[in-house]
């Protein structure tokens, strides 16, 4: 057998409070609170936790605080398997932190605590050895000039890069990250991932197909685009096929952290296993649906439960 595949994850890591209340209050009205806790989170150190758990080496980079939330998260990354030596802690720093609202059936909100860490990694605390041996880049763009940094050295070294672009830009601007920074990063890309929305932004497209269309042929990514589209599946385009791929029928608890689960599974699939293009989207179809069916925004679940339930679904 060969080594382990390794993935280094670079962006959101944050802690999260979990709110749970039958129904989300109107303006000016107000719900109770039926549960409230404090679980790690982020969208990057999402990801990596689900790739631990599918046998993948895991590194996470980014940046926290010496606060509360900073402890915790180093902690708990550490306990998922997950490796932290390239997790950089700020001094007297805050640690990005949620407050997520959910209600039955899955749906939820999320408040931002952004704090003075996250997006504030610079190149210069980072190793220069850092990309020896990985075999993925993965970023959202949270601490834009490390993630476009790194996205040069591992084109350079003709490492993939897959950029998700979790949040739209104009999220990313009130985040310190400018239209030109997307747009550099994006063609540092090997395969650029969003949602709906953040196609619907760049292109000015409504309807989301059309607009995946209009960004490819743009930026013309190498191995492709894909939206993933909530309760309409994902799609993925590339220079010569659009493939489209329903979502799993599953009754939802909680819908947090599917999307990073969901490109947890593509990376394994697609990247470390060589799995084609549709079979990839399949599994990652998969481990985002399992993640769906059970509380908070992480999962644990390994390639040999999500064959199983990729089996049991047919």
């Amino acid at each position: 057998m060969g080594r382990k595949k390794r993935v280094l994850s670079l962006g959101a890591v944050a802690m999260d409070v979990i709110i749970e209340t039958k129904q989300l209050p109107k303006e000016d009205g107000f719900a109770f609170v039926e549960s409230e806790k404090l679980v790690p989170g982020g969208s990057a150190s999402n990801l990596s936790v689900a790739l631990a758990h599918l046998g993948v080496e895991a590194y996470q980079t980014g940046k926290i605080g010496d606060d509360r939330y900073g402890d915790e998260f180093r902690r708990t990354l550490v306990e998922d398997g997950v490796d932290d030596r390239f997790l950089i802690t700020k001094p007297s720093g805050s640690t990005l932190h949620t407050y997520i609202v959910t209600i039955p059936g899955g749906k939820h909100c999320i408040f931002a605590n952004l704090g003075d860490s996250v997006t504030n990694l610079e190149p210069e605390e980072l190793p220069e050895n850092i990309l020896d041996g990985i075999d993925v880049f993965y970023t959202d763009m949270f601490s834009a000039r490390a993630s476009i940094y790194l996205g040069k050295l591992a084109k350079n070294k003709g490492i993939p890069v897959l950029y998700n672009m979790q949040c739209p830009p104009s999220f990313m601007e009130k985040c310190g990250v400018d239209i030109r920074e997307i747009e550099e990063m994006i063609r540092l890309s090997t395969v650029f991932a969003s949602g709906r929305e953040g196609y619907f932004e760049i292109t000015g497209e409504n309807e989301y197909e059309k607009g995946v269309k209009k960004f490819y042929q743009k930026y013309h990514v190498p191995q492709g685009v894909i939206c993933t589209a909530g309760d309409e599946g994902a799609i993925w385009l590339d220079d010569k096929d659009l493939i489209h791929l329903d979502v799993y029928p599953v009754e939802a608890v909680d819908t947090t952290g599917a999307g990073d689960c969901f490109l947890a599974g593509l990376i394994y699939a697609y990247f470390c296993q060589g799995m084609n293009k549709h079979k990839s989207l399949k599994f990652a179809s998969a481990s985002a649906a399992i993640k769906c069916m059970h509380k908070g925004p992480r999962s644990r679940a390994t390639v040999e439960d999500i064959k199983q339930f990729i089996c049991s679904a047919k």
